[in-house]
C-alpha cells in the first residue's frame, strides 16, 4: 500500500487519540477504575494508558488488514528467456561461443566496475540511436569464451541504450561482438552480436527486453479467472460423428439460486448471422428458446453457436422471475456445401495438403513477447519453431499490415480497390481464404471485441460472410447478453471466460472439426495486449497451455501455424523509450512445420534458418500463404503482391544485402537504418518540422467536410520539438536525408513522431509512411470521421460567427 494511503488512515486516528488522551488526563479521577489484581491504587501514570494503546493497536490490526485485502498483487519474479543457437553451418549468430569484451585494465581491477561484463559506451550525446559497432583490432586476450548450447537475449551496445528518447543510458549489462568488421562485407559472416540483422542494406539491433527503463513501465500481472462460479453450460463436440452434447450441470444449480428460489427454468437459442447491405456484419438474430432441464443433443439445424438462459422463481406460476445465468456456446460444425467443395478435390493428389491456422496477438513486440509472455516465446524455443528475428512491419495499424498479408495490397491500394468504406466493396478484394476456398480448403475468421474488429472499426465489413466458418455473429450475442470485465477500456471477460479463451477454443475446434481435411483459419485477439505492455503477462500461461493444445490434439502434425503480430505497442509511455520505437516497427512472428513436411522439403528448413536473421515483411508472408497453395498441387501461377513485387516466399532464402526499399517499407517504418542526434534548434529541423504541421494542416482543411455538424479540428501548431535525428543509411551516402522528428502539437498536447526525406538537390521534403500518434487522443478526435485524421484533429465547436 502507498505511504499516502497508510497516512490517510493513520493521521485521523493518532490526532483522536491524542485529544482523547488530553481529555483523560483532566478526567482521570473521574474516569479511571482500579484495574490491579492486587486490589492497590493505580499509580498515577498507570491510569487509563492502556486505552491509547489499545486504539494504536486496533488501528494497526486494521490497517494491516485493508493492506492485504486491498492491494492488487503483482508477481515480480521474472522468467529468462533462453534463445537456442543458430545452425552451425548457417549464416547468422554463432551462439556456441558466448563472448564478452573485457579490457586488462578491469581484470586487474574489477571492484572498479559495477558489473565485470558491462561494456565501454561512448559518452557522447544521448538520443542516439546507433549501435557501436567495435573495433576489428581486439586480440584474442582480450576476449573470454564461455561454450554453451544455448544463450541469453542477445543486447545491441547503444551509448544510451533503452533510454528515453532524450534520457539516460541504463545500467542493464550487454554483449557485444568483440572482432567484427565495421560493414558487412561476407554474406556467409556470423552476425554480430547486438543486431537481429547484418547486412549492406539492413542492419537491426536487438536490445534487452529487460533493460531497467522499460521494466520500470512494466510489471508482471497474474491470471485471474473471470468469475469464481463454474458454468452451468458446457458443450462437448464429437467431430466424428456431428453431435452436439450441451452437458447441464445439475450439481453447481444451488451456487446460482437465491436460498428462497425453488424453481428454475433454462433455455436455449439458436444464433445466425442476419443484416444485409450496411448491417449485415452488426445483426444477429436468436431463434425461439427452446425450454431443457437436463443434458440434451443439439439438433442438426444449430450450426453457428446458442445462446442459454436460465430463470428462477419462488414458484413456476410466479410473475417475477430473476435471472441467474446466461451463457453462448460458439459451435464449429461441418457444412454440406463445404463438404461437396473437398470432396470434388479429394484423389487429385497423393498426399493431403498442408493446412495453415494463423493465430494473431494484436500490439506484441518480439521484445514484448519474450519480456510479457516469456513462458510462451520459451515454448516455442524448446520446441522448434521458426522465428523470423527481423519481421518488419509496413504501415501503422492493425488493417493495412493484415491487408499486406492477406491480400498483398498496401493501404492506399486497398482503399481504391476494396474500400471498407463503401458497403459490398471488401467483397472485392482478393482475400486469401477465397484462394483456399477455391482450392478446396475449409476456411475460418475469428476476432473478440466486435467493435474494433479489423474490417469493422469504422468500416462496414463484409456483406457476404467471408469464410465457411465466422465467429462475429457469436461474438455480437455474446457482447449483448453476457456480463463483462473491462481491463484498458477493452472487454478482458465475456461472460465466465477471458474473450480470448472464446476466439483460442474456436480455432481448436475449428482445427478438430477438420483435422482429416486440408483449412486455413484466420484467429485473432485484442482484448488482453492492444492497450497496455503489461497486459500480456497475465495470459502467459494460458496462450502456452492453448500451443500445448495444438500439440496434444494433432493439429501439429498437418499444419502450418504462424504465430505472429501485427505491430508492437504504438502509443504510452514506453513508445518514447528507444526500445519503444524500435519495438513498434517488430512484431513477433513464429512458424511451425510438420515433421513430415520438413522431411520432404529440407530446403524450406535450411530458407527458414537463414531468414531467421534477414530482414522479412508482411508481403513475404502472403507470398509464402500462396507457395503454401502451389505445393498443394491444386493450383499454380498465383500472383505475388501488387504492392511488392521484389518481394518472396519466407521459404526461399531471402537475398543477404535486402533493404527496406527494396520491399516496399517506407522510411518511417524502417528498423534497418540507424539514426544520429542533430540540433534540434537547427534551421533544417525547424523547416522540416514546419513541412510535417503545414502538411497535418492542409490534409486536415480537405476533410473539413468530414467531421460532425458544428465542429471543426482545431489549426495545429507547434508546441516544442522533442528529438530530432539523421538516419545513417546502410547503403551509404544518398541523394537524400531522412530526419526523424518527435514534436509536441497545439492545442491538446498531441506527441508526434514524422520521418521526413529531404532532397539536396532540389531542397525539397517528403513525408515517408504516415505521422505517428505517440499518445493517446481519445476522445479528443471524436468529430473526425476519417480514421489516420483522428490522430491529428483537436475537435472544437465551430464558430458562427
Amino acid at each position: 500500500m502507498k505511504p499516502s494511503v497508510l497516512q490517510t488512515l493513520l493521521e485521523p486516528a493518532a490526532t483522536a487519540i491524542a485529544v482523547h488522551g488530553k481529555k483523560q488526563r483532566k478526567q482521570q479521577q473521574a474516569t479511571c477504575t482500579n484495574n490491579r489484581r492486587d486490589g492497590r491504587a493505580l499509580l498515577p501514570q498507570e491510569k487509563c494508558g492502556r486505552m491509547p494503546v489499545l486504539a494504536l493497536a486496533l488501528i494497526f490490526c486494521v490497517t494491516v488488514y485493508l493492506y492485504f485485502t486491498t492491494t492488487t498483487w503483482t508477481d515480480t519474479t521474472q522468467m529468462i528467456v533462453t534463445i537456442p543457437a543458430d545452425d552451425v553451418d548457417l549464416p547468422g549468430p554463432k551462439d556456441q561461443i558466448a563472448t564478452k569484451c573485457t579490457t586488462k585494465q578491469q581484470m586487474q581491477h574489477p571492484a572498479a566496475h559495477a558489473r565485470a561484463d558491462e561494456p565501454q559506451l561512448t559518452k557522447t550525446n544521448t538520443n542516439r540511436i546507433i549501435p557501436i559497432v567495435p573495433q576489428t583490432n581486439a586480440t584474442r586476450s582480450d576476449v573470454t569464451t564461455a561454450p554453451t548450447n544455448t544463450t541469453p537475449v542477445a543486447i545491441a551496445c547503444t551509448d544510451d541504450h533503452r533510454s528515453r528518447l532524450g534520457g539516460n543510458r541504463t545500467d542493464q549489462s550487454v554483449m557485444s561482438p568483440c572482432s567484427t568488421t565495421a560493414h558487412p562485407t561476407d554474406p556467409n559472416a556470423p552476425v554480430p552480436k547486438g543486431f537481429l540483422v547484418w547486412g549492406p542494406g539492413c542492419q537491426i539491433m536487438d536490445l534487452d527486453p529487460l533493460a531497467k527503463d522499460v521494466m520500470r513501465l512494466f510489471s508482471k500481472e497474474r491470471f485471474a479467472p473471470c468469475s469464481p462460479k463454474q458454468p452451468l453450460t458446457t458443450i462437448e463436440q464429437n467431430f466424428d460423428n456431428d453431435t452436439v452434447l450441451v452437458r447441464f450441470h445439475r450439481e453447481l444449480i444451488e451456487s446460482y439460486m437465491p436460498h428462497y428460489m425453488r424453481y428454475l427454468r433454462c433455455c436455449y437459442q439458436s444464433i445466425e448471422r442476419s443484416g444485409t447491405k450496411d448491417k449485415a456484419d452488426k445483426n444477429f438474430w436468436v431463434g425461439e428458446c427452446i425450454a431443457f432441464n437436463e443434458s440434451f443433443l443439439l439438433p442438426p439445424s444449430v450450426r453457428t453457436g446458442i445462446l442459454v438462459r436460465c430463470k428462477a422463481g419462488v414458484s413456476e406460476a410466479s410473475k417475477s422471475k430473476k435471472a441467474i445465468y446466461t451463457n453462448t456456446h460458439a459451435l464449429v460444425r461441418p457444412q454440406a456445401a463445404v463438404r461437396e467443395r473437398m470432396d470434388r478435390f479429394k484423389g487429385r493428389t497423393e498426399k493431403r495438403p498442408l493446412s495453415v491456422l494463423m493465430i494473431g496477438i494484436d500490439s506484441i513486440s518480439r521484445l514484448n513477447l519474450i519480456r510479457a509472455m516469456p513462458h510462451t516465446a520459451q515454448h516455442l524455443y524448446d520446441t522448434g519453431w521458426f522465428e523470423l528475428k527481423g519481421y518488419n512491419k509496413i504501415d501503422d495499424n492493425t488493417y493495412p499490415n493484415l491487408m499486406a498479408i492477406l491480400t498483398g495490397y498496401n493501404n492506399s491500394l486497398a482503399y481504391s480497390i476494396c474500400n471498407p468504406k463503401k458497403v459490398g466493396q471488401l467483397e472485392e478484394c482478393p482475400f486469401m481464404w477465397k484462394y483456399f476456398a477455391d482450392s478446396g480448403y475449409a476456411t475460418a475468421y475469428a476476432e473478440d471485441e466486435a467493435s474494433i474488429n479489423t474490417f469493422n472499426y469504422h468500416k462496414y465489413g463484409f456483406v457476404a460472410q467471408p469464410t465457411d466458418h465466422y465467429f462475429r455473429p457469436v461474438a455480437l450475442a455474446a457482447e449483448k447478453n453476457l456480463s463483462k470485465k473491462l481491463k484498458n477500456s477493452l472487454t478482458f471477460c465475456l461472460g465466465y471466460q477471458h474473450y480470448a479463451d472464446h476466439i483460442y477454443q474456436y480455432a481448436l475446434d475449428f482445427a478438430s472439426q477438420y483435422r482429416n481435411d486440408p483449412y486455413f483459419g484466420l484467429f485473432w485477439t485484442n482484448t488482453f495486449s492492444h492497450n497496455d505492455i503489461s497486459d500480456p503477462s497475465s495470459m502467459d500461461q494460458r496462450m502456452k497451455y492453448y500451443v500445448e493444445q495444438l500439440d496434444e490434439r494433432g493439429i501439429l502434425n498437418n499444419s502450418m501455424v504462424v504465430f505472429f503480430s501485427d505491430h508492437g505497442l504504438r502509443f504510452g509511455p514506453v513508445r518514447m523509450l528507444l526500445t519503444g520505437w524500435l519495438e513498434e516497427r517488430l512484431p513477433f512472428n513464429f512458424i511451425w512445420l510438420p515433421e513430415w513436411f520438413r522431411e520432404e522439403h529440407p530446403e524450406i528448413v535450411q530458407a527458414l534458418k537463414i531468414n531467421r536473421n534477414r530482414l522479412t515483411n508482411p508481403y513475404d508472408l502472403h507470398v509464402t500463404l500462396k507457395h503454401v497453395l502451389e505445393l498443394s498441387g491444386r493450383i499454380d501461377n498465383l500472383p505475388g503482391p501488387l504492392s511488392c513485387p521484389n518481394c518472396q516466399s519466407i521459404f526461399t532464402e531471402m537475398p543477404w544485402n535486402r533493404s527496406c526499399e527494396d520491399v516496399a517499407i517506407e522510411s518511417h517504418w524502417c528498423t534497418c537504418s540507424n539514426f544520429q542526434t542533430i540540433d534540434k534548434r537547427s534551421a533544417m529541423v525547424q523547416r522540416a518540422v514546419a513541412f510535417v504541421i503545414d502538411y497535418v494542416n492542409r490534409d486536415l482543411q480537405e476533410h473539413r467536410n468530414s467531421t460532425t455538424s458544428n465542429y471543426v479540428c482545431a489549426t495545429l501548431t507547434l508546441g516544442s520539438i522533442t528529438l530530432a535525428k539523421m538516419a545513417r543509411e546502410p547503403k551509404g551516402k544518398l541523394p537524400y536525408n531522412d530526419y526523424l522528428l518527435i514534436f509536441e502539437g497545439k492545442p491538446g498536447g498531441g506527441k508526434f513522431e514524422s520521418t521526413v526525406r529531404h532532397y539536396q538537390h532540389r531542397d525539397a521534403f517528403e513525408i515517408t509512411g504516415s505521422i505517428s500518434r505517440l499518445n493517446e487522443y481519445a476522445s479528443q478526435s471524436e468529430c473526425m470521421h476519417i480514421d489516420y485524421l483522428r490522430k491529428y484533429c483537436y475537435c472544437q465547436r465551430s464558430k458562427l460567427f
